[in-house]
């Protein structure tokens, strides 16, 4: 057989690298339609979210005219240089509870479809966030005593030896006491999480917690919490939200909320009663609280009174900055300790998308604090880190 003609191969090179070329283009193009419409998408439900959490807070003692005047005069010239004029609605609601309009509030949808893709590189999110590998990146920090694993279907104890389901369950009844099944993705706000006592299920009881929760899950004990902290809820670990930032190569802990669950949830969750607390640099929380599900408490009705102080704080921090650099792909990060009976923090899991909430809600300051300005600038005038990772990621 002869060769083909060099000029035959030449346009066979040229016809299939055009193609390629052309199909490049059309999935470039149809991946930033899908983006520009998930941000559009996730826009509209965070404001018709916080627009109706809004309408649930009482306002009526912060006076309309101010907020407005505020608005005008220092909140509009404030992101005017940065080509941005923002709702008035999320300045309302984030300086709720001091009636204190900071020009500095984020915007949610802002927040969430701009700034945190800019600021964490999100293609390497979901290896690194997956529960069933956190023993390993935080080998050094205490964490939930793991009892076994499913990883994609495979059944392993904690040191990741393959078991059988029956091996599993077995594992679960030697531990005994109150278990907690967690999704190793997708379980954060308390979705995804089970709770069981072995020794109150038949084995076809468990293996169908296990049928229900997928192929992913982590078996861990219950942790034991401080008992001060065990004071204002006994029936649920309280946990503490940390935000930190990673900038100029140093790690500053921006916000910390204690975040304590109604008294019949076995765990903190979204919406689920409870409430959240901002924690001051004294270690004691802001005499007014944030219920979840939309209203403002005075510490008079709040489980706690002004003496109370949140143990091991100093702890908590420490071990944030200590870690953070290790995670360095997410320059903002949103971590969950508890604090254990000897008073040492427990690693949850971390957050590399926090949620707002948290920062500029229940702490009623803006969530970059004073690098606000600098982070700004940045995203609309510098753009350092544009060429770091891509931008256009599908966050959620």
């Amino acid at each position: 057989m002869q060769k083909p003609a060099p000029v035959e191969h030449g346009f066979t090179v040229w016809y299939y690298t055009d193609m390629i070329q052309k199909y490049e283009e059309n999935y470039n193009s149809a991946f930033q339609n899908a983006v520009e419409t998930k941000k559009i998408y996730l826009a509209d439900a965070l404001e018709r979210e916080s627009s109706s959490l809004l309408d649930r807070l009482d306002l009526s003692d912060w006076d309309e005219e101010q907020r407005q005047l505020a608005y005008e005069q220092e909140v509009l010239p404030y992101w005017k240089k940065f080509g941005q004029s923002p709702k008035q609605m999320w300045f309302d609601l984030y300086g709720s509870r001091d009636h204190r309009m900071d020009p500095r509030f984020m915007p949610a949808d802002l927040y969430y479809n701009d700034i945190l893709p800019y600021m964490n590189n999100g293609m390497q999110q979901h290896g690194l966030m997956n529960k069933g590998y956190l023993d390993y990146l935080f080998s050094d920090v205490k964490r939930p005593e793991t009892v076994a694993l499913n990883i994609e279907g495979v059944y392993t104890d904690a040191k990741r030896n393959i078991i059988s389901e029956d091996t599993l369950i077995g594992l679960c009844r030697e531990r005994g006491g109150t278990l907690f099944l967690k999704r190793s993705t997708g379980s954060k706000g308390g979705k995804g999480i089970t709770v069981f006592e072995p020794d109150s299920c038949t084995d076809e009881d468990i293996s169908g917690i296990f049928r229900d929760a997928g192929s992913s899950f982590i078996v861990q004990e219950q942790i034991k919490q401080h008992p001060q902290i065990e004071k204002i809820n006994p029936s649920s670990v309280s946990t503490i939200r940390i935000l930190s930032l990673l900038l100029d190569d140093k790690v500053s802990v921006e916000s910390a909320v204690l975040r304590v669950s109604s008294p019949d949830m076995p765990y903190v969750s979204m919406h689920d009663g409870g409430f959240y607390a901002e924690i001051l640099e004294d270690r004691k929380l802001y005499p007014k609280v944030y219920d979840n599900n939309g209203a403002w408490i005075d510490q008079k009705n709040a489980p706690f009174d002004d003496n109370f102080m949140v143990p091991s704080m100093d702890k908590v921090c420490d071990e944030v900055k200590r870690i953070h650099p290790r995670m360095a792909h997410f320059k903002c990060i949103g971590w969950d300790f508890a604090v254990d009976e000897d008073g040492d923090p427990i690693l949850i899991e971390f957050n590399i998308f926090p949620g707002i909430d948290c920062s500029q809600l229940t702490c009623c300051k803006p969530i970059f604090g004073d690098k606000t300005d600098w982070i700004l600038e940045d995203y609309f005038l510098h753009r350092t880190w544009e060429q770091n990772h891509r931008q256009d990621v599908l966050i959620y």
